[in-house]
């Protein structure tokens, strides 16, 4: 992967990616590792995860393994507790994981709707809270309750999708996951700016991505014809868009927002 921006931008620092086995989430490993971060890779399979990690190559910084379900509790607070022994300052996190479960409303079950619901949401949830409460509060505690203005660079990337703003048939647990994501955002960026934590959204539309395997040819031909750049996006293209996210000279006094990365599919 080539640089996006000047070498070891974040060498020093240390980013969680979940999902990051494959597809985007695997992009934005690649990316931030090749800029310097010490990445810490969150996915269900450790052997998945060590396949993708003996793929990158480049990294300044060898990526630190955490085999872990984002949607289960326990797991979360274990993974973010193994990368605090690991380095003692987590820069920030890239909410990547999710799953699909498809069925229309009136025949998908609640066990697959709560399912997605809670990978996507869930683990969006119990990532930035046990970082939060792991590592952010207690510094901004020891620093009498002020905001941390000693200039680290602190983040959160979280992935929505233009099907929050379009809906998706067959997808209300996904699209209402992603919806929430972005309250979810919002909400996260009011109450951690007393950290300094910048957070963020990005909401692509279609990418070129394992997810996207089981859509018929006609399907992807058709997504392609939605976007004014007649293309489904790759996943480096997404993992170019987090890296500037991520980068305080880039996005240093953007917090609260999100991001459309949907190559027009969809204008606010």
């Amino acid at each position: 992967m080539d640089l996006i921006l000047r070498e070891n931008a974040f060498l020093g620092e240390t980013h969680i990616v979940t999902g990051a086995a494959q597809g985007i989430g695997f992009a934005v490993v690649e990316a931030l590792a090749r800029h310097g971060a010490q990445v810490a890779m969150v996915d269900l399979d450790a052997g998945r995860l060590e396949e993708a990690k003996a793929k990158i190559e480049d990294a300044a910084v060898s990526p630190i393994i955490v085999p872990a379900n984002v949607s289960k509790e326990e797991d979360v607070v274990r993974a973010v507790s193994q990368v605090l022994e690991v380095s003692d300052c987590i820069n920030g996190v890239v909410n990547v994981a999710g799953i699909t479960r498809d069925a229309r409303i009136t025949k998908k079950s609640y066990d697959d709707f709560n399912l997605v619901m809670s990978v996507h949401l869930g683990g969006t949830f119990l990532f930035t809270r046990e970082i939060a409460s792991q590592h952010w509060h207690p510094l901004f505690k020891a620093n009498g309750n002020e905001p941390l203005d000693d200039g680290v660079n602190r983040f959160i990337v979280n992935f929505s999708s233009v099907s929050a703003r379009n809906g998706n048939v067959g997808q209300v647990d996904y699209t209402a996951a992603k919806g929430a994501i972005e309250s979810v955002t919002r909400t996260t960026a009011r109450e951690f700016s007393g950290y300094r934590v910048r957070v963020n959204a990005i909401a692509p539309g279609p990418v070129n991505t394992p997810m996207l395997a089981g859509v018929p040819e006609q399907g992807i031909e058709a997504m392609k014809r939605s976007t004014l750049l007649g293309k489904v996006a790759e996943p480096s293209e997404l993992a170019a868009t987090v890296v500037g996210m991520v980068c305080p000279m880039i996005s240093g006094y953007t917090t609260g927002q999100v991001f459309a990365a949907n190559g027009g599919m969809y204008m606010a």
